[in-house]
């Protein structure tokens, strides 16, 4: 029983030296106020320039739908209606095998 209380009391004292080596090692120190308001705008311009880039790819895929939306239902009628089933199939396919997978993956 005594070495068992002496085992702990051994083991307390290398824990609290270790602890106390990591606490020394951190730097406890608050950034100041205007570090992180700088850190908050710069984060937030980010975030636009990201949003603007997004943005203007998106509409540069719109216009290049509808483009091609348009081209093919006023100029060619069938291949329009061609590229209707074959995305629809696609879809069709893509979401089986989607809904297969996550039922095999539970």
């Amino acid at each position: 029983m005594n070495t068992h209380q002496e085992h702990d009391k051994d083991m307390k004292k290398l824990l609290d030296e270790g602890f106390r080596s990591i606490d020394g090692d951190i730097d406890d120190s608050t950034p100041s106020l205007q570090w992180f308001n700088q850190f908050v705008q710069d984060q937030q311009e980010q975030l636009k320039e990201r949003f603007k880039r997004d943005f203007i790819l998106f509409l540069m895929a719109a216009c290049g739908i509808l483009a091609v939306f348009s081209l093919t239902l006023f100029q060619m009628p069938i291949l329009f209606l061609l590229l209707q089933v074959a995305i629809f199939v696609g879809a069709t396919v893509y979401t089986v095998f989607i809904h297969t997978k996550k039922v095999k993956g539970i």
